[in-house]
């Protein structure tokens, strides 16, 4: 089985690598970059980039992607007019770890780095609990440095801050979101540390596309 992923970032492709090891190793992953979606959107999507990214889908299929799922966030969206182009399984970046969220919430923690990540998550988060037929509460973490941290102290450095966070989270939250991809190559060591489930983007996306594909 063959599983698209479209890239706006270089640094998202080894947390989708880590996450399909985990969760669907038996997937023939293709990663799909294309810079130019991030450097040239300039802070909403135009319908010429729109355009650009159902091409990029479209051309998946036509080169026998059997599933595609999109790993860059901002692009979301685009999924909703897209799925009626293709025949094949399509997931955006935030959809399947939104609904796992959903399922383990009521009370959801959050971590991003950045106050726009942050209000897409929250926005993404209540569209699941809405179309679940249920309520959500978001807690909010904002670490802004976690992006220094990883370039100056490294992979440990960088879990130990992540899981700062998470600690902190711990006691008010029934689970913890990771609102960007790469902050899952931390999840293994979240995962021991937490006193709550630890939610990973590319890991939701790898176990929805899988049951997608098997069902």
């Amino acid at each position: 089985m063959r599983v698209v992923m479209i890239h706006a970032l270089a640094e998202s492709i080894p947390p989708v690598r880590l996450a399909f090891q985990d969760e669907f190793p038996e997937a023939e992953v293709i990663n799909l970059l294309d810079e130019g979606l991030l450097i040239d959107f300039p802070g909403s999507i135009t319908p010429n980039l729109r355009r650009r990214m159902s091409d990029l889908i479209c051309y998946c299929q036509d080169h026998d992607a059997d599933a595609i799922g999109l790993a860059c966030s901002v692009y979301a969206p685009v999924v909703d007019s897209a799925s009626g182009l293709v025949d094949v399984p399509l997931v955006s970046s935030y959809g399947p770890v939104m609904q796992e969220a959903v399922e383990a919430g009521p009370r959801v923690g959050v971590i991003a780095t950045n106050a726009a990540t942050m209000s897409d998550s929250e926005y993404y988060l209540n569209i699941a609990a809405l179309e679940a037929g249920k309520e959500v509460s978001v807690v909010q973490r904002l670490a802004t440095d976690l992006i220094q941290v990883l370039r100056e102290g490294g992979q440990p450095a960088f879990e130990k801050r992540l899981g700062e966070e998470v600690l902190a989270l711990g006691p008010d939250v029934d689970v913890v979101l990771l609102s960007q991809f790469s902050f899952a190559t931390a999840l293994e060591h979240l995962q021991k540390v937490s006193p709550v489930p630890v939610l990973s983007a590319p890991h939701s996306s790898a176990r929805m596309l899988k049951k997608m594909l098997e069902a």
